[in-house]
């Protein structure tokens, strides 16, 4: 479970950092795929580590982009609001027992909106501090919409490459061979 989350946590953090850390879209639109990282740490990590993570995650991508501060602070938001809206939109009032949150554990429409919750407040918040300015209320509203609909169709598409559903319900890896 550990090296499964460094390497999500690396492969995500690569992806950030060589890819759409390079794209230019406009200037409204910043895919922050990394945020995935969080939505997906295990649902058993206490409250505390979770925020030190996403903290430190945050931390990474603002010392790669040379920022002072936007993306930690961001991403400690995230952690926490991450607890509630699992509780809230995921566990609901079924309590299930869910080891790691993802496009094949939870069911589509509930994981759909927690995680586009998450990359919305994600957004926000990063926007809000990088503007800072109550005059620029449009520009942050608008830059935050854009920059959530393209990260969570990014996620989405992320996860259902990686992994797909066989016929009988079950999910693996591509090129895993499904048992008959």
């Amino acid at each position: 479970m550990v090296f499964r989350n460094i390497g999500r946590f690396l492969l995500l953090m690569l992806l950030q950092l060589f890819v759409f850390d390079n794209i230019y879209l406009g200037g409204y639109i910043n895919p922050c795929l990394y945020i995935l990282f969080i939505a997906m740490l295990p649902t058993s990590m206490p409250a505390i580590p979770m925020m030190l993570i996403a903290f430190g995650t945050g931390l990474v991508a603002d010392m790669s982009s040379n920022m002072l501060g936007f993306n930690a602070s961001a991403c400690t938001v995230v952690a926490f609001l991450r607890g509630i809206w699992l509780d809230k939109i995921v566990r609901g009032d079924n309590n299930n027992e869910i080891d790691t949150p993802s496009i094949r554990t939870v069911p589509y429409q509930q994981y759909s909106l927690y995680l586009f919750l998450l990359i919305l407040a994600y957004n926000i918040v990063y926007h809000s501090l990088l503007v800072f300015d109550i005059t620029g209320l449009f520009s942050i509203l608008l830059t935050a919409l854009l920059s959530t609909a393209v990260t969570w169709l990014l996620a989405v598409l992320y996860q259902t490459l990686l992994f797909r559903k066989d016929n009988s319900g079950g999910s693996h890896r591509p090129g895993a061979t499904s048992p008959k």
